[in-house]
């Protein structure tokens, strides 16, 4: 009875029309944590959604691990390892590259790229590099080409740098030097764009070229030997683990899983995520300095009321309960308010999102991204009430304190 009679006096402050100012501050109070809460969905939200996008294109161009030796000479016999790799727990695909720097030439402009020499059915179980093709396809650099001239496939950004397309020819030239009767010269090969790709990083889209295993083996001048081992697993989370089984099995080898390989990027971006939400957190405790102003001044316009309650038998305990009611009340509505509003605006972003300018060319991605992680987003409102809670701890206090024989002496 007691508890219905807390709820319905505290209920009743709040909801009172003849508040005035006080009226104003607490839909201010309400107002301000439904915003807190709002920003802090759509930003949490924006964060998962770029850092989902980041992994998937750089998992989608490399691999979830990538294995190479210790040696310079680089890995022989790799078939057998392969084969083993693959019997790792957790290992879906695994597949040979070869890869260097080399020198792209085409009249007059010349670009420095990463030139991978692969196997295009297995790389591509291993990648996304088949599904990225935009112009042409990834066994095009298997096939024999009636002019003499080898196959290459390159990135759309290079394309445009150099002006070029598919069926154009381009020079490759490799660091390595070969004894000719005009003396030293490096190795170079006339080779035909047989298709472009677009893996939606820049980076990866302006220096990334693909040759067969065997082009890049004889432009290097190394029979039969690669440079490394792309892995995938069969879920990213356990890509750390292969990684670690790599290192524990072959004393040759050395492995990393794609998160170590990025981790300057991936911790940049986890900081980055925790500053935004410490900040946006600051929004709510504004929010909840309202609510405790508020029901400091309710208090001392309720003095005449609590003295009233206080002599028909309430209790300290009663009137600190009616007026963490009404303080925790604001937060409840404003977290419900806040809370739809974010998932809200999260799903129109998911179904029109937003373009960035300037595309790939200026910023990793070229549209904004949301990705909705409801065990995240789900402690946020919880977390607005807890502060709202926390924030009616002191002026409830206070009015409980009131001695009901001061608070009516006057009246």
């Amino acid at each position: 009875m007691a508890r219905s009679f807390n709820y319905f006096v505290g209920l009743r402050y709040m909801s009172a029309k003849k508040q005035g100012f006080l009226s104003l501050i607490s839909f201010i109070s309400v107002a301000g944590i439904a915003l807190g809460v709002t920003a802090l969905i759509v930003v949490i939200s924006v964060m998962n959604g770029f850092h989902e996008d980041i992994r998937d294109k750089i998992i989608g161009t490399n691999a979830h691990v990538v294995a190479a030796s210790y040696s310079k000479d680089g890995i022989k016999d790799y078939s057998k390892k392969i084969s083993e790799i693959e019997k790792i727990q957790y290992v879906v695909d695994a597949a040979p590259y070869f890869m260097g720097q080399v020198m792209l030439k085409y009249g007059d402009k010349v670009e420095g790229i990463v030139l991978w020499g692969i196997e295009p059915v297995s790389m591509s179980k291993v990648n996304k590099l088949a599904e990225n093709m935009i112009k042409g396809e990834v066994d095009s650099i298997m096939k024999g080409l009636k002019d003499g001239r080898r196959g290459i496939i390159i990135g759309k950004e290079l394309s445009k740098a150099l002006n070029v397309d598919v069926n154009d020819e381009l020079v490759l030239i490799s660091p390595v030097f070969r004894q000719t009767p005009a003396g030293l010269m490096p190795r170079m090969f006339n080779m035909k764009i047989v298709g472009i790709f677009e893996a939606g990083m820049y980076d990866y889209d302006s220096t990334f070229a693909y040759v067969s295993i065997k082009n890049a083996q004889e432009l290097f001048d190394r029979d039969d030997v690669i440079t490394g081992i792309a892995i995938k697993a069969d879920k990213i989370e356990n890509a750390a683990f292969v990684a670690a089984e790599i290192h524990r099995k072959y004393k040759d080898l050395w492995a990393r899983d794609w998160m170590n390989m990025n981790k300057n990027l991936f911790s940049a971006l986890q900081i980055e995520k925790i500053v935004m939400f410490i900040i946006l957190i600051l929004i709510v405790l504004v929010a909840a300095f309202n609510i405790a102003s508020t029901l400091i001044m309710i208090v001392m316009r309720k003095t005449k009321d609590i003295g009233i309650l206080k002599s028909m038998g309430a209790t300290g305990g009663d009137i600190m309960n009616i007026f963490i009611i009404q303080g925790v009340s604001t937060g409840v509505i404003g977290a419900a308010v806040g809370f739809v509003a974010g998932i809200a605006l999260c799903l129109y972003l998911q179904a029109y999102p937003i373009s960035m300018p300037g595309g790939g060319s200026i910023y990793y991605i070229d549209k904004l991204a949301v990705s909705i992680k409801m065990a995240e987003v789900i402690i946020i409102p919880f977390a607005a009430v807890l502060i709202s809670f926390l924030a009616t701890l002191y002026p409830s206090y206070h009015a409980s304190r009131l001695d009901p024989v001061e608070a009516i002496r006057y009246e």
